[in-house]
């Protein structure tokens, strides 16, 4: 199991093979100590296979002929050698497929593996003479125990290997207390995937110990565990969001907010051209190709960024947007340098270890520990890239509450869609009241909390795309149950129509007050657009609902998009889209963390950015 884990995160997952194009030793600083940390995770891991698949045959009856019990052990002997090797040969194989040819690195994991198989035919002999010239060294090297045709009883194995056992359990001890106390900083510390190399040599121990203790008491643990992971799971949902006591800022009503925007904008003007702006999903990749386009945008086209009245994002491009809203009195260049060096920090690594240590350590037990809430450590992960870029210097902290901070009339509109999960309705944090828009289509986050919420919380439940964040659970102010939030691209990734729907209540305003403006709706896409015409082959029932979702979550921009074409010019005003191309050898993945060859992918994109329909009326 984990090794099919490992091939589909360290293989054929983008994120993961991103992470691997900068493993090497011949990096220098960080690159060299996550390539470090990976040979040692790897190692950890690979000893850990061999480990688990041998306490299993210990306890199990291995005869593949019952009339040639000689081969029957010689399979014995080599199959957990096999498993040993299989983390060097995948592992080395991400890292060819990564870099497209041999590196360093590649032979040297290739050779640990045929040392490892060395070590491991040699081990009885090893074991023998270091406990025979060296008594006082028993406790450390635990008693050779052969492979036979047939079960050693539990008390057997746990007389000759106890101490060893007590040892592997107190290392995976400290190992999640250790990330538990420093969530942000050692995963990020040890690379990502580091952190996946390390929880699965971590959770096989764990299981190896399971499989002892279910042949040392003789009773079914395996499968009342599972049936325990089920029964927890009605109880034991650590994903409430975080909320802010106090009294809650009033959000302004959206003409309000639009007609006072106007008023000032308009001063010294005959006409004014109103942007707004649509960010579509995509993670950090979607959130740095953003804030590069509004800041080169407005680099080319100084106090572009004040013609920005409203943005509606998701996912990645509620990060991306939230970074350009969040900062204050600085000029262009230094708009464009703090978003770069803000999304250029490693999101992955702490979100990760939340996942693979202390979340899946809360699906064991009955009650909801919210502090293992993987989100939360993300949310802090975002919350610190934000000090640091902005040196402290910052008047908004985004630990701070949204509506405290943007609820007045001197910020944009935004618009973070996310999905509510029980209605499949899409939901929306905003700083305005939305309630003039189409009732029954919008459900409004902080309209049903009566609450505040951080900054980096309002972010985090537009960006909960599947299995690496968890559906957020939110509650009405009497404690009860109101339901669950998951990323807006499940609805639509564009956000395009939540902006539709607020740009016609603008055109209503703006006729009515006969503002002189003309409306112009940038649409900031980063996916790329592939043909999948070939029919489905193999395994057509998993993966025909697998890439009907993929496409259909791709698609809907575009038909959102195309009506949005055909309602302004019905109007006169005007659709600008931008597009981050890239071929298949660009791999700019959607998760948490961009290499510097994917910032660079993208960084020469925006350097040849010219949109020549930007047009301000000064």
């Amino acid at each position: 199991m984990f090794v099919a884990i490992g091939y589909f995160a360290l293989v054929s997952f983008d994120q993961g093979q991103d992470i691997l194009r900068t493993i090497g030793f011949e990096g220098k600083g960080i690159v060299l100590r996550h390539t470090l940390m990976v040979y040692l995770a790897v190692t950890w891991w690979s000893w850990q296979s061999f480990r688990s698949s041998r306490v299993l045959l210990h306890f199990s009856y291995f005869n593949f002929w019952s009339y040639q019990p000689a081969y029957s052990l010689r399979a014995q002997v080599l199959v957990p050698r096999i498993l040993a090797l299989i983390p060097y040969w995948l592992l080395a194989y991400g890292i060819y497929v990564a870099r497209g040819r041999f590196t360093s690195f590649v032979f040297i994991l290739i050779s640990s593996s045929i040392w490892l198989f060395v070590f491991l035919h040699y081990r009885k002999n090893i074991i023998v003479w270091i406990r025979a010239r060296r008594p006082w060294f028993h406790g450390f090297i635990p008693d050779y125990i052969p492979i036979k045709n047939g079960t050693y009883p539990a008390s057997f194995i746990w007389s000759k290997q106890k101490h060893w056992v007590v040892f592997r359990l107190l290392v995976v001890g400290l190992l999640f207390l250790a990330i538990y106390l420093f969530p942000v900083s050692l995963p990020r510390y040890l690379g990502s995937a580091a952190v996946v190399l390390l929880a699965f040599g971590s959770w096989l121990i764990i299981a190896s110990l399971i499989v002892f203790l279910e042949k040392y008491l003789k009773f079914p643990l395996s499968f009342t565990i599972v049936l325990c992971l089920v029964f927890f799971s009605f109880f034991n949902n650590n994903h409430d969001i975080r909320k802010l006591n106090g009294a809650v800022a009033e959000r302004p009503d959206l003409e309000d907010h639009f007609t006072h925007w106007v008023n000032t904008h308009l001063q010294n003007r005959d006409s004014l051209d109103v942007y707004l702006v649509m960010a579509e999903g995509g993670g950090i990749r979607s959130a740095y190709w953003t804030s590069g386009v509004i800041g080169k945008l407005n680099e080319d086209h100084p106090d572009f960024v004040n013609h920005i009245y409203a943005y509606s994002a998701v996912s990645g491009g509620a990060l991306g947007t939230m970074v350009l809203g969040s900062v204050t009195n600085k000029s262009p260049g230094e708009i464009s340098n703090c978003s770069r060096f803000m999304l250029s920090e490693d999101y992955l690594a702490p979100v990760t270890a939340g996942l693979t240590f202390q979340d899946m350590l809360q699906r064991f037990i009955p009650f909801p520990v919210v502090k293992f809430d993987r989100m939360r450590i993300l949310e802090h992960s975002w919350e610190q890239g934000w000090k640091y870029c902005n040196n402290n210097q910052s008047t908004i902290n985004w630990n701070n509450g949204f509506i405290s901070t943007f609820a007045n009339n001197d910020f944009p509109l935004f618009i973070l869609n996310s999905t509510h999960v029980e209605s499949g309705m899409r939901a929306v944090i905003s700083n305005v009241k939305l309630n003039r828009l189409r009732e029954g289509h919008i459900k409004d986050v902080l309209d049903t909390l009566q609450c505040d919420i951080p900054i980096s919380t309002a972010i985090g439940l537009s960006s909960r795309f599947p299995f690496m964040t968890p559906p957020a659970l939110l509650r009405k102010p009497n404690g009860k149950v109101w339901g669950s939030l998951v990323d807006g691209g499940y609805y639509e990734n564009l956000g395009v129509k939540t902006m539709l729907e607020v740009y016609e209540v603008l055109k209503v305003i703006a006729v009515r007050r006969e503002f002189p403006v003309r409306f112009h709706l940038i649409a900031i896409r980063n996916t790329k657009t592939t043909s999948r015409e070939k029919p489905v082959r193999g395994m057509f029932e998993l993966m025909s609902p697998m890439i009907t979702f993929s496409n259909i979550w791709e698609n809907t921009g575009d038909e959102a998009l195309q009506s949005a074409r055909n309602l302004l010019a019905a109007y006169g005003d005007n659709l600008i889209e931008i597009h981050l191309w890239r071929d298949d050898h660009e791999n700019i993945p959607l998760g948490w963390y961009l290499s510097d060859e994917a910032r660079m992918n993208i960084d020469r994109q925006l350097q040849k950015l010219k949109i020549s329909a930007i047009k301000l009326n000064e």
